[in-house]
């Protein structure tokens, strides 16, 4: 058994080397029960936990990347576009020419149609106008419908719708007028009579005149001095 003053610088020898080397003093410390230093582990996440869904890629297509075209860039074949332009600039098939000489004949067919006193004033003005579509001259128009009116000459009402309609259709033929001017002249009217001459001298009809100074129909107004200086 040491001595009290053995122990006590043992005791002070222990605390100096305490103070002077901490570490080895840590080492020799005791262990607290139920204290580790273990590092914390992290479980995994539960199976049934939901996984957010990862936001959208930012990453920037380039060239190369194959990607889907939207609605309004869709290629379209080539065979297709050719089609479609073929399609558009195709043009209707010109009608065939129609036969000159075959609608002529069915001019003449309409117009001596309306010329028969036997067709009805109904009809044959509608003869007159499918002639007229059909490419008839005014001329001829006007020479059918002056033909219908004498050979309706003793109905002077319908003579005189054909005489004004083939008056009216040719400004510059002479026969309808002076066809209408009989006719003032049978009823009497010498001014009306004296007006449709002056109208069949601007026309052109010199020879049509001439028969005024021999013609009973216009012995009231062949004495009249306008008409006289008309036939001269």
């Amino acid at each position: 058994m040491r001595p009290p003053f053995s122990r006590l610088v043992l005791a002070s020898l222990t605390l100096l080397a305490c103070n002077t080397n901490p570490e080895s003093a840590t080492k020799d410390a005791p262990v607290v029960a139920g204290k580790t230093d273990a590092p914390e582990t992290k479980g995994a996440p539960p199976a049934d936990a939901k996984v957010a869904p990862p936001p959208p890629s930012t990453e920037t297509k380039t060239a190369g990347d194959p990607a889907t075209p939207p609605p309004g860039d869709a290629k379209v074949p080539e065979d297709a576009k050719t089609d479609a332009a073929a399609t558009a600039g195709e043009a209707a098939p010109p009608a065939p020419a129609a036969d000159p000489a075959a609608a002529a004949e069915a001019n003449k067919k309409l117009l001596d149609e309306a010329k028969a006193k036997k067709t009805s004033d109904t009809r044959a003005k509608k003869a007159l106008e499918e002639a007229e579509k059909g490419g008839a001259t005014v001329r001829e128009l006007a020479e059918s419908a002056n033909a219908r009116g004498e050979a309706l000459f003793d109905e002077p009402e319908r003579a005189a719708a054909f005489f004004t309609w083939a008056k009216d259709k040719d400004t510059t033929y002479p026969e309808p007028v002076f066809n209408l001017a009989k006719q003032s002249a049978n009823a009497g009217e010498v001014p009306q009579t004296v007006e449709l001459l002056k109208e069949v001298s601007k026309r052109g009809g010199k020879k049509l005149l001439k028969q005024v100074g021999f013609d009973p129909t216009f012995e009231i107004v062949k004495d009249d001095a306008e008409v006289q200086k008309l036939i001269k």
